[in-house]
């Protein structure tokens, strides 16, 4: 590795740098589950833990999000309460890039008793992180994107790019339609992007000096004007 000094980079002279601890990112779109390797809404893997706010029954709500291969499976699922509103807070082991993300109610039978979900608003703040009712209400998203009945779980909604880059921590606000109002239900919640590994290692680093244009004019100078003294 070669490393310049933006302020003099003429006037370091060759070292090397030994044992020096950097941190080295790899972003990856492959999955890394051995029993779905051709997965490629891998980012489930990158899940750390989620928590639901607002939520009925005892399911644990990371288990919604899931391999696409088993996204039609209509449990396990998290309910609302009788309002028709959720709050799922999902933070990643690194930061994900999401570029596309899927939210279903998938089984017939079950459909025809709860709603499905019909509005999402996404955060991605820092401050998020604590948010709760009502507070939720009066934060600005970085998106809201109405959901079609997905039944079979096939729709996405399309992420906004530079709203989703290397985002660690992600809150969904997940309501239905206000009329009739009563429990909604999600089954599947998926999410295709990039996800980073982050490593520490020892490397070795060698710095050499780059020299400008006026420098060597400058020493080519010097060197004339040591003769010249050296005539005298």
């Amino acid at each position: 590795v070669v490393a310049q000094d933006q302020r003099s980079p003429s006037r370091w002279p060759h070292t090397h740098v030994r044992g020096r601890n950097l941190t080295m990112t790899l972003w990856c779109s492959e999955s890394h589950d051995d029993e779905y390797p051709e997965d490629d809404w891998n980012l489930y893997q990158s899940i750390d833990r989620v928590e639901g706010l607002n939520t009925a029954g005892v399911t644990e709500a990371i288990g919604i999000f899931k391999p696409r291969s088993q996204r039609r499976e209509p449990s396990p699922s998290v309910l609302s309460n009788a309002d028709g509103e959720l709050i799922l807070k999902i933070w990643f082991r690194s930061p994900v890039n999401i570029r596309r993300f899927c939210v279903a109610a998938c089984g017939a039978e079950v459909a025809e008793v709860l709603r499905p979900p019909s509005l999402v608003r996404c955060f991605t703040t820092p401050a998020a992180q604590s948010a709760d009712f009502p507070g939720i209400t009066e934060m600005e998203p970085v998106q809201t994107a109405e959901l079609p009945e997905n039944g079979d779980a096939d729709i996405s909604v399309a992420c906004q790019l530079h709203a989703y880059s290397q985002v660690p921590f992600l809150l969904l606000h997940i309501s239905g339609d206000k009329v009739p109002r009563g429990p909604i239900r999600v089954s599947y919640i998926g999410f295709q992007g990039t996800h980073c590994h982050a490593s520490r290692q020892a490397v070795d680093a060698k710095y050499e000096p780059i020299h400008a244009g006026h420098d060597v004019q400058d020493n080519d100078e010097e060197a004339a004007g040591d003769e010249s003294h050296q005539c005298m």
